[in-house]
């Protein structure tokens, strides 16, 4: 067995949805990666066409709660977000907690004494959690605001030496003669689980200090100002994005200047990590860091030949598909006239449909909304607020979602979204402790909510609810495309880790060029979009996760236009797992198919065309024959003035669905993240 490698707990269900937002160099346009493709389009094919006035919302129909009973029984404190206050945890309290379960475990006949200090470590380990959530939410609200960031550092270098106590603790007292009533309280995964946990190694805990300190320098020079000259002028992004009309040939000259310039920072400050990750591989007994991601950080039972297999039917199937769906018939200026108000328009729209799904929903959701639980609005001017995800407030039995709005259609889905997050968070009794995160699973839960409710697109948003729905759509696929295309650059780093910076940046523009050349601007043959994906900095090899994910998630909404009852069924059996057991294995328990299954593309690629009533089904290999438009378009050079990406004010890539889980105590010290874009 590696070393380290133990059944992941996931102490902190931790998700962030990774876009940069912000006003000024340190910000970056909050639009996602793919809508401002598509917004290109829009503008380039239908820009003279009139708009008219968008009318949505309408009165849900009178219908009961749907009463389901899918969620364990589980206790909520009850307490409003504002009555909840950051106190900086203390590394003594914990080993005061683990110290007294491993004395009560050497007293003969205190099996109360043995249980109840057994309790008072979980209760540690929750309420340094909820801690470490507090101030995070604290630095998400401002980003410049030192001393919030610090506070996250320092919880960040925290948490993982507490939870390596309480572990610690946990496996002495199972060896002694307590062991079987522990194992009986806890269960027997998780007792054999800690069974095989090690103390943190010296070496391990070194390289993962330097690994963290890296990830610090990408966060800081991610939103550091970059600054070139041109014709004796100085520009900057935020400049660039003011002064210049975009697709111009002296915007696309200075973008790609300041891209150089970027990329010489914190392209080296992967490269670096790179290097780190190698040593953290080797001590942990793996040849390949990619391979030790895959198995010991994120515990898949899907390897990375698996996901090599279905790279091609991503881009032969997928890829031409997503352009079909952009260039539908969908009104998308209709579409960028939906403008929440504000959060609570958005909350209030939504709430008559969660019972409707499910009374377990209506409850997490009107919950939510008693207490206060979320931070939705949109960022002031001058504000660096963070973009958004759901985290866990364990000592309080609650989540608590954090967002930064766009004042656009996509703030809906960004609330459908991860409201999914939280609905599990809300429903999973486990302590923190023993709350396993299998992150291909967590973001179904997500994505699954988004396109449940599309059922109710209609009713929520009038006319325009097609192009609501095909929006959703396009998101998920969007994320198989783009989940593919970055995990492709990453496994193929990782199994050169000296590959020098200036070919990781041709590596890059090859890979984006066989995803049909839609999302990156290309500098001569290099491309820099990738060293603005946090991601590959701050959890290595995650974002296939959201491909994963996407795949089930539409499978629920194709299967709910005939069996709506079973569908909601199937989806609120998975959220109520927690995440607990590994991606392949959830989905065949709860009878949804997964992405690595034969044909299953194929079939998706075909349901989709029938159930948006897209031209027939197609594929690259087919285009380039000259039996569509489409392939000639993506391999040829039509469809580049159209989607050619504007990297906005601090040049940086904002990426479709992006959000990030902490998984393991065993290996948190090694990906213990925040959200600095």
């Amino acid at each position: 067995m590696p070393k380290h490698f133990v059944r992941s707990f996931t102490n902190r269900v931790f998700m962030v949805e990774w876009t940069y937002q912000g006003s000024g160099e340190a910000g970056v346009m909050g639009m996602s990666l793919k809508r401002r493709i598509k917004r290109a389009a829009a503008w380039a094919l239908a820009f003279t066409i009139a708009v008219p006035f968008v009318s949505f919302g309408a009165a849900a129909a009178q219908e009961s709660a749907r009463e389901t009973g899918w969620y364990a029984p589980k206790e909520h404190a009850g307490v409003d977000f504002s009555q909840m206050e950051y106190r900086r945890y203390e590394l003594a309290d914990m080993e005061a907690a683990a110290d007294k379960l491993i004395q009560a475990a050497g007293t003969a006949g205190g099996d109360e004494l043995v249980l109840e200090a057994y309790e008072e470590l979980l209760d540690e380990v929750d309420r340094m959690g909820t801690m470490y959530s507090l101030a995070d939410i604290a630095y998400s609200r401002n980003m410049d605001d030192q001393d919030a960031a610090d506070e996250t550092a320092y919880m960040r270098t925290l948490y993982p030496q507490g939870t390596d106590r309480a572990a610690a603790a946990m496996k002495a007292a199972l060896d002694t003669s307590y062991g079987p009533l522990l194992e009986d309280k806890m269960g027997r995964a998780n007792a054999r689980s800690l069974r095989y946990y090690e103390e943190l190694d010296p070496v391990l805990e070194k390289l993962g200090e330097r690994e963290q300190q890296l990830i610090l320098e990408y966060d800081q020079a991610s939103s550091a100002e970059y600054r070139v000259k041109a014709d004796g002028e100085d520009w900057t992004y935020e400049r660039l994005a003011q002064d210049l009309e975009p697709y111009s040939d002296q915007y696309y000259e200075i973008q790609n200047a300041l891209d150089r310039e970027r990329n010489k920072t914190v392209g080296e400050i992967y490269r670096q990590l790179v290097q780190v990750r190698r040593e953290i591989a080797g001590e942990c007994g793996y040849d390949n860091y990619a391979d030790y991601a895959y198995q010991s950080v994120y515990g898949r039972d899907f390897t990375k030949e698996d996901v090599e297999r279905i790279r091609a039917d991503v881009k032969e199937i997928i890829v031409p598909l997503i352009v079909d769906c952009w260039y539908s018939d969908v009104d998308y200026q209709a579409l960028y006239e939906l403008e929440p108000s504000d959060a609570e328009e958005i909350l209030d729209l939504m709430e008559p449909y969660m019972g409707r799904m499910s009374g377990e929903l209506g409850e997490a959701f009107s919950y939510m909304r008693r207490h206060g639980l979320y931070d939705m609005k949109q960022a002031e001017a001058g504000e660096n607020r963070s973009g958004g995800f759901t985290t866990d407030l364990p000592y309080y039995g609650d989540g608590f979602i954090f967002l930064t709005l766009e004042g656009d259609y996509d703030d809906y889905l960004g609330v459908f979204h991860e409201f999914g997050h939280f609905a599990s968070i809300f429903g999973d009794p486990a302590p923190s402790m023993f709350r396993y995160g299998y992150v291909d699973v967590s973001e179904i839960d997500s994505q699954g909510m988004q396109m449940l409710l599309m059922h109710y697109a209609d009713e929520m948003f009038g006319e325009v609810g097609r192009s609501v729905e095909m929006e959703a759509v396009s998101d998920l696929l969007d994320s198989i495309i783009t989940g593919a295309m970055m995990d492709e650059f990453e496994t193929a780093v990782y199994a050169d880790p000296d590959m020098p910076l200036d070919e990781m940046n041709r590596l890059f523009a090859a890979i984006a060029e066989d995803y049909g050349g839609l999302y990156f601007d290309y500098d001569g043959e290099n491309c820099y979009g990738w060293d603005m994906v946090p991601h590959i900095y701050h959890s290595p090899l995650y974002y296939i996760s959201y491909g994963t994910s996407a795949f089930p998630a539409l499978r629920l909404w194709i299967e709910s236009e005939t069996d709506w009852e079973g569908t909601l069924d199937r989806y609120m059996t998975l959220s109520a797992s927690g995440s607990s057991e590994p991606y392949r294995k959830t989905l065949r328990e709860c009878e949804i198919g997964d992405i690595f299954q034969t044909d299953v593309l194929l079939d998706l690629d075909r349901e989709i065309r029938e159930r948006l009533d897209l031209p027939g089904v197609e594929t690259k290999r087919e285009a380039e024959k000259g039996e569509t438009g489409i392939g000639a378009a993506l391999n040829g050079n039509e469809l580049k003035p159209v989607v050619r990406l504007f990297l906005g004010v601090a040049g940086a890539i904002a990426v479709l669905q992006l959000m990030v889980l902490c998984t393991g105590f065993v290996i948190i010290w090694l990906l213990v993240k925040d959200r600095k874009r």
